[in-house]
């Protein structure tokens, strides 16, 4: 499974940075090894809200970490940075252990979660299960194990695509209302801590 290095900013100019996102910084980072990359502003978040969630995607720890090394040695890429008035408040490392659907919509959501770890077979078999449900109101779903995110009380995040955040919160009323969702989550000792709601920048 890949991994994905995330980043959770501040920025005086969203508008500016997703634009350059979407043409030549998305392209340049890929020169880097990211696989993909993309960023969404925290719209509903309580003290996190008008920050901006930004995620690339690569194939390994290794990688990711020559790509991170990578981006504050590129003289446009920092220039963008300063540009756009971007203050990195986190930085986080994630396995996506399970995926349903894809990363596609105008919207989003991230629910952070705490929990006992299970194994990729047995998180496949889960997020099938959620799946059944979200898949009516979501384009797509991801299960992200946290590998670094420093003392943090979460120990995954579950993020979801949609262009309809209505559509998303019936499915997933629908999939926590489920009693097999219940007892997978009584099992591992699953809680939500929180969630966010975001519009993609690209």
């Amino acid at each position: 499974m890949p991994y994905i290095y995330s980043v959770l900013a501040s920025m005086g100019d969203a508008k500016k940075f997703g634009e350059a996102g979407a043409t030549w910084a998305g392209e340049r980072l890929e020169s880097l090894g990211a696989t993909s990359s993309t960023a969404s502003q925290i719209i509903m978040g309580g003290e996190m809200s008008g920050m901006v969630v930004v995620a690339f995607e690569f194939d390994s720890i290794d990688a990711a970490m020559s790509g991170q090394a990578g981006i504050y040695q590129d003289a446009d890429l920092v220039a963008l940075m300063r540009d756009a008035q971007v203050q990195v408040q986190r930085r986080n490392l994630f396995r996506i252990q399970a995926e349903r659907g894809t990363r596609s919509g105008e919207f989003g959501t991230i629910l952070y979660m705490a929990g006992a770890p299970v194994s990729d077979a047995t998180m496949e078999a889960n997020i099938d299960l959620n799946w059944s449900h979200m898949q009516h109101g979501a384009n797509g779903l991801s299960w992200m194990q946290s590998i670094a995110s420093g003392p943090a009380p979460f120990t995954g995040t579950v993020a979801t695509w949609t262009d309809s955040l209505d559509s998303l919160m019936t499915a997933s009323a629908s999939n926590f209302a489920d009693p097999a969702v219940q007892k997978v989550m009584a099992d591992t000792n699953a809680q939500v801590l929180g969630r966010v709601i975001t519009r993609r920048l690209y």
